[in-house]
């Protein structure tokens, strides 16, 4: 079984593939948004940038940084034709409460 991806692993991934995706080169990139290759690099990486890199470079390669709550992921990226990430969904309040009411029944 493969490791879950983390946030920053997505995100990096993705943020590669888009750059691909439109044919640009790290050292392009870099030029159109006033940072080093290197700095691309390490965001494909998942080095951990400041929101203004995130923001130049999504502007740059035609794209939007949009928040999505982790536990609407999957619905988001199955909406998106995307595969969908290897991200357990935390449980929800009503499993918290039938988690703690089994525990407490063992326990007896």
């Amino acid at each position: 079984m493969e490791p879950k991806a983390t946030a920053r692993e997505r995100f990096s991934d993705r943020m590669r593939e888009l750059r691909k995706m439109r044919r640009v080169s790290q050292r392009q990139l870099g030029t159109w948004t006033g940072r080093s290759q290197g700095r691309v690099s390490s965001v494909e990486a998942g080095g951990d940038p400041r929101l203004s890199t995130l923001i130049a470079l999504s502007d740059a390669l035609r794209a939007e940084l949009v928040p999505v709550p982790i536990e609407r992921l999957s619905e988001v990226e199955r909406l998106l034709g995307m595969a969908p990430s290897a991200v357990e969904e935390p449980p929800s309040s009503l499993d918290r409460f039938f988690i703690s009411a089994a525990d407490e029944e063992d326990e007896k």
